[in-house]
């Protein structure tokens, strides 16, 4: 298996007025091809922020990422929304799908904007929706379609761009068991059959007991588990 991404010593403050508040502290982990990885930890740990990190959104106050053989902190701002674009899936924990259109626009749109052609784009939208289970939902607005059923639409907008790696900030976090158990299922299939690394932050044991390697993150510093 061939590295995606790779962090290390990386170290994340912010001050709140005089007070320092350390996130992440000397934070070393890699990921590479199909990788399934979680991140543990409880709210406010700093999961967010080092998944942030991790997908170029967030700049460390210290230490070095190399993504795809790129040194992330030396690399231009167009570079890096280049490399987002091409080969990361983001998935938020409240998936932001665009209200007033239904779920095949939701992927279509994210497709154009990317500049895939309108055919191509039309076909994979088709292709993704049926990969999610979604097909026979595709002309429904996000307000008619159920919290599983939204989730399952951003994970198939998050493949669009076929990326290299998916990073889901708590993607089961508003969701029942059933359609944790779902999601998670969909999830490790999709990595499975397009070697697509998973890091994922979550602070459901189920979740993280899916994973080939969970990490927990506490007062900043990452400890693997598995």
């Amino acid at each position: 298996m061939s590295e995606i991404l790779e962090l290390k010593n990386i170290t994340q403050f912010f001050y709140q007025g005089e007070n320092k508040i350390q996130v992440l502290n000397n934070i070393n982990f890699e990921i590479k091809t199909a990788n399934k990885i979680a991140i543990m930890g409880s709210s406010g740990s700093g999961k967010s922020s080092l998944l942030n990190i991790a997908s170029l959104m967030e700049v460390p106050k210290s230490g070095n990422i190399s993504i795809l053989g790129n040194n992330a902190l030396k690399i231009s701002d167009q570079k890096k929304a280049i490399i987002r674009r091409s080969s990361i899936g983001y998935l938020h924990q409240r998936n932001p799908l665009l209200a007033e259109f239904n779920a095949f626009e939701n992927i279509y749109i994210s497709l154009l904007i990317n500049n895939y052609n309108k055919i191509y784009a039309k076909e994979k939208t088709q292709e993704l929706l049926k990969i999610v289970g979604m097909q026979n939902r595709s002309k429904h607005m996000p307000s008619s379609l159920s919290g599983g059923e939204q989730q399952r639409v951003a994970i198939a907008r998050a493949l669009s761009n076929n990326p290299e790696i998916l990073v889901a900030d708590e993607p089961t976090g508003n969701l029942d068991n059933a359609n944790s158990k779902k999601i998670i299922n969909e999830l490790i299939n999709i990595s499975n059959e397009n070697n697509t690394a998973l890091l994922l932050a979550t602070h459901d044991e189920f979740v993280a007991e899916k994973m080939d390697i969970v990490y927990q993150l506490e007062d900043g510093s990452l400890k693997k588990i598995k």
